[in-house]
């Protein structure tokens, strides 16, 4: 994994592509890029637990051990192991490509341009820093 540790308006995150992301922002009216988990055969986006444990049973894939954390499923007829966050909140990139690689031409993450209104925690009448 490599990327770019930025500091910005009192926060710390990391980008993959600096340049590329200051471009996405600046342009398009406030949007930025965000990579999203998509379910290719159907073309439907991963927008919560519920779909990704629908999509993966569908696959064979099993609810795993009941760990307080974590969300896990397995296969039976594999030795792979799917672990992701319980709050999908917490859900990132690294999580969206170990399902693209256990699940091989059935997941793909893909770039997605969000406007600032779907960013979470953004409220209309509160003014953007």
């Amino acid at each position: 994994m490599s990327g770019v540790w930025v500091f910005k308006d009192g926060l710390v995150r990391r980008v993959e592509n600096p340049g590329q992301d200051e471009e996405a922002g600046s342009s398009g009216g406030g949007g930025q890029r965000r990579k999203v988990l998509v379910h290719v055969p159907s073309g439907e986006v991963v927008t919560s637990y519920e779909v990704l444990e629908r999509r993966l049973r569908e696959l064979g894939w099993e609810r795993y051990v009941n760990d307080p954390c974590l969300l896990l499923f397995h296969q039976r007829s594999t030795v792979h192991l799917i672990s992701v966050p319980r709050d999908f909140a917490r859900f990132r990139l690294v999580h969206m490509y170990d399902i693209v690689v256990k699940t091989r031409n059935v997941f793909e993450a893909k770039t997605k341009k969000i406007q600032l209104k779907d960013r979470i925690g953004y409220h209309p009448c509160e003014p953007v820093l």
